[in-house]
């Protein structure tokens, strides 16, 4: 505006300077006088767009960290829904190994629990909210150049997507298979019509290998699916933090959204234990066991099972808030990690559930 101001005065002073030279010719001050015009009209279309694409360019900005917002509201709601997915997969986890081992006798069946319908009959999906990323597709030709960065991140953590379809597909196909299966058996429609647990159905569980079979069949697809959740939980609070630092929001963070747990309690659990039940079957992590002693360490807050200073694989605290009555929420810190699930108890305790029979460890 200072230098339209400028130009103004002196096409101003020009035009006087003619007036007082009655010597100058027409032609020549009329042609002056009109590249001066001319000039001043480009400058003015110039300076016009300037000003209508510094607003477009600021307008834009102002959707864009919009809609990053919108997808940081998503990761929330992600975070959120992945509580049952995991807690399910640890839940079933845990059962499958009392029925690998036998723990499961004919008292535990004949009583007429249906703990084995959560194992092989029930399922669940992990479906992640996408209307964010949506929108910021749409917009992927115009991205402010300060947040490309972070459009190129949440591009490539969205690249789930296909398989989640998949895994969540391969879950629900399991089940309804398995399902099928049963019914062929004399004993699954009468005694579902009649509420009661036959002998028959109780020598299926306890004396019939096929059922371990099936067992584990289920436990393998809810294996996937929830390494892929477990996955995208942790990348998802990664991510709604940095959005957070990004857009310098300082608003309260959900305390769902961390994987981190106060060191005050962390450093309690850190250190060696020792085997005391259990055996490490074949998916066990145990190239970080030396003498049926494992150590598990703390750096940046973040625990560690231990290896060496190189080789350590970290664990991830599940602050779960979302409850459900088939599997509440442990009163013990759990951590996930993609070596299995670790919950410390007060006691110096540790179980480990991994893919194949659980442990127990005490602290030394």
């Amino acid at each position: 505006m200072l230098l339209l101001k400028f130009l103004t005065n002196r096409f101003k002073s020009i035009k006087n300077s003619f007036k007082k030279e009655p010597e100058i010719s027409f032609t020549r001050s009329t042609f002056f006088l009109a590249i001066t015009e001319l000039f001043m009209v480009v400058l003015g279309i110039l300076l016009a767009l300037y000003i209508d694409r510094w607003n477009t360019a600021q307008n834009f900005e102002k959707q864009f960290e919009a809609t990053l917002r919108i997808v940081q509201q998503n990761l929330e709601s992600d975070i959120y829904n992945s509580d049952n997915v995991i807690a399910h997969y640890h839940s079933r986890d845990s059962m499958r190994h009392d029925v690998m081992m036998n723990k499961l006798d004919r008292k535990y069946y004949e009583s007429g629990t249906n703990s084995w319908q959560k194992l092989i009959v029930f399922y669940n999906q992990y479906e992640i909210a996408t209307e964010g990323y949506t929108l910021l597709l749409d917009m992927k030709d115009e991205i402010p150049k300060k947040y490309s960065e972070i459009f190129k991140k949440v591009k490539k953590m969205y690249r789930i997507i296909p398989n989640l379809d998949e895994y969540n597909k391969n879950f629900k196909n399991v089940i309804w298979s398995i399902h099928d299966e049963l019914t062929l058996g004399k004993w699954f429609w009468l005694d579902s019509y009649y509420g009661e647990t036959s002998n028959a159905q109780v020598e299926f569980f306890v004396d019939n290998a096929y059922y371990k079979s099936l067992v584990q069949k289920v436990v393998n697809a809810s294996a996937l699916l929830e390494g892929l959740t477990r996955s995208h939980r942790i990348k998802a609070i990664d991510m709604y933090n940095e959005i957070n630092n990004i857009l310098g929001y300082e608003e309260e963070i959900p305390e769902n959204i961390t994987y981190i747990l106060n060191d005050t309690i962390s450093i309690n659990y850190v250190g060696k234990y020792k085997l005391v039940d259990g055996e490490m079957g074949t998916w066990f992590p145990k190239y970080y066991v030396e003498n049926s002693v494992l150590e598990i360490g703390i750096r940046d807050s973040l625990m560690f099972l231990i290896k060496d200073e190189k080789q350590k694989v970290p664990l991830y605290y599940f602050n779960r808030v979302k409850d459900h009555h088939y599997y509440p929420i442990k009163k013990n810190h759990v951590f996930i990690s993609n070596v299995g699930y670790f919950e410390f108890y007060k006691n110096g305790k540790l179980r480990i559930g991994a893919a194949g029979p659980e442990t127990i460890w005490q602290k030394q």
